[in-house]
């Protein structure tokens, strides 16, 4: 039994190597594995543009499903990209939904959860496009719009994308300091570059995005191991921007 923690998947149709890869990492769990995606399972394009389709359309998250059904427990915290899909993940997935932050204690392991987008390194500008009447207004947005607006964003993120994540990365260190008394292990999400820092106290882990790379943290009875697999595996339509970050 081992407890495994995940972030910033960003599921979407366009991108299915990344779905083929999520989906066959979870099909390796086991029954009596315990998973816990720490935001952003699906990206804002899937969650709010799929109308009624069901979510187990998606292998990665049919995976998920089975993979709760044979007994495994599933648990997912909302992020910025998909936070009006929770209700969807606990109805179809049988996921239970956490709210950050959250604690846990694992094998005397005193953990904090969080995604991360609420630290307080946003831009203004992000934190306007996670209300429920935006997510609702792309996805009535005809396609060539969305698709636009889409790699508009996309461009836009990625010409600050070092300095946008150094500045999140301050923040979450000052963050992980606060913590020293009620935890061991910080985990956060959101940025989507894979950071461990185990010489801090408490030890701060920046879980990653499964964009470019496949990251995830394991904990069981020898301690807490961080995976990262750095090989470059999207293989997206050469003229989009694939790493569009948080």
């Amino acid at each position: 039994m081992a407890h495994y923690f995940a972030s910033d998947v960003h599921l979407r149709a366009d991108h299915p190597e990344r779905d083929r890869r999520f989906s066959a990492w979870v099909g390796r769990l086991t029954p009596a594995d315990h998973l816990v995606i720490v935001g952003d399972l699906c990206d804002f394009w899937m969650a709010a543009r799929r109308g009624e389709d069901p979510l187990t359309g998606c292998p990665s998250l049919r995976a998920l499903a089975e993979f709760r059904r044979q007994g495994g427990s599933l648990a997912v915290m909302a992020g910025n990209h998909d936070e009006w899909l929770c209700p969807a993940y606990a109805r179809e997935l049988g996921a239970e939904i956490l709210t950050e932050p959250q604690d846990l204690t694992i094998h005397g392991l005193r953990i904090r959860l969080v995604h991360g987008h609420r630290l307080g390194a946003r831009r203004l500008w992000k934190a306007g496009m996670e209300s429920r009447g935006f997510f609702h207004l792309f996805g009535r947005l005809p396609g060539p719009v969305a698709r636009g607006l889409d790699r508009l964003l996309t461009w836009k993120n990625q010409r600050g994308l070092l300095a946008d994540e150094e500045r999140h990365l301050r923040v979450y260190r000052a963050y992980a300091a606060a913590c020293r008394d009620v935890a061991d292990l910080v985990v956060i999400g959101h940025v989507h570059r894979p950071v461990d820092e185990p010489q801090c106290r408490p030890r701060l882990i920046v879980l990653g995005g499964w964009q470019c790379h496949s990251s995830y943290l394991c904990i069981d009875l020898s301690g807490a191991s961080f995976h990262v697999d750095h090989e470059r595996v999207d293989r997206p339509d050469p003229t989009a921007l694939p790493c569009s970050p948080h």
